[in-house]
């Protein structure tokens, strides 16, 4: 399995993972809930169900919500990994809205900020 690696400062983790769906760009039939895991300025990983219609470089529509405030991007599958009854997958976002760009931006300082605490 072929795995790109996400160069950037930083990956927020959240400890409740985003709700939201996903729609295959190509096939608007290939559906389903995800739960975002993690993100960065570059992309996120989400999981779901365990789907074989996904596959690597298929291209989704993605929407999530955090804190209230519903987002949608555009991306491209660059990782896949089955587990029993769920697949995870790495998505490379094409662009982030701005105001997601923002909040980003504010988890990746909040990251910093807790590292200083700590350190």
């Amino acid at each position: 399995m072929l795995r790109e690696r996400r160069n950037e400062p930083f990956r927020y983790t959240f400890l409740t993972p985003l709700p939201g769906f996903y729609n295959k760009k190509l096939n608007r039939q290939v559906a389903g809930a995800l739960q975002v895991k993690d993100i960065s300025l570059n992309g996120l990983r989400f999981s779901c169900d365990a789907n074989p219609s996904l596959s690597m470089k298929d291209e989704l529509i993605l929407t999530f919500i955090y804190k209230n405030e519903t987002f949608s991007a555009e991306g491209r599958v660059i990782w896949l990994k089955t587990d029993e009854d769920c697949l995870t997958c790495g998505i490379h976002v094409y662009e982030f809205p701005e105001r997601m760009q923002a909040i980003i931006y504010q988890l990746g300082d909040s990251m910093n900020d807790s590292n200083k605490i700590l350190g």
